[in-house]
């Protein structure tokens, strides 16, 4: 048997494209781009900086760490992030008067102001998968998607197991 006729057995009992998490999970995403930013975008808002927002509104003030943290973004797009925000007027970003190197993101008036449609649009889109949804298995979808991102914080040894098939292949 030729090497793509191995390659082709070894991948048999994995599942296609459209049935792996990582391609739904993309797939997710792109949906939430669609329904959201004709409500978010007129507001100069994209999904990070909503959910930002929406963070804030849910926890009070955050420190940047914090919301790099919860976000599972790097740092430098999360700063990015805040930066764009902070030049629109929707959050503050002070230093910490325990720690200089620390700075805490806040909204403004304007932010409090546009997060009432960011938690709109949250909950429209919650209320809608509720809907979806028998309560058992939305709360197992839950359980199951946190289980998922929990799965791909092993990163070194993915990256092993990426080299373990290519070797394979």
């Amino acid at each position: 048997m030729n090497d793509r006729g191995d390659e082709t057995m070894a991948h048999a009992d994995l599942p296609r494209l459209e049935n792996r998490v990582t391609f739904l999970t993309h797939r997710i995403n792109a949906r939430l781009q669609q329904v959201s930013l004709p409500v978010i975008s007129p507001h100069g808002m994209d999904l990070y900086s909503s959910r930002i927002l929406f963070a804030l509104d849910q926890n009070g003030p955050m420190k940047v760490g914090q919301l790099v943290e919860l976000m599972a973004l790097p740092q430098s797009t999360i700063s990015h992030q805040l930066k764009r925000m902070e030049k629109s007027g929707l959050i503050r970003r002070t230093r910490s008067d325990q720690d200089n190197r620390s700075v805490e993101v806040s909204q403004t008036e304007a932010g409090i102001k546009v997060t009432r449609i960011c938690t709109a649009l949250s909950d429209a889109v919650t209320e809608r998968l509720n809907a979806a949804f028998a309560p058992g298995e939305m709360q197992a979808l839950i359980e199951g998607l946190n289980r998922v991102f929990e799965a791909l914080g092993d990163l070194p040894s993915l990256e092993a197991r990426c080299e373990e098939l290519i070797a394979e292949g």
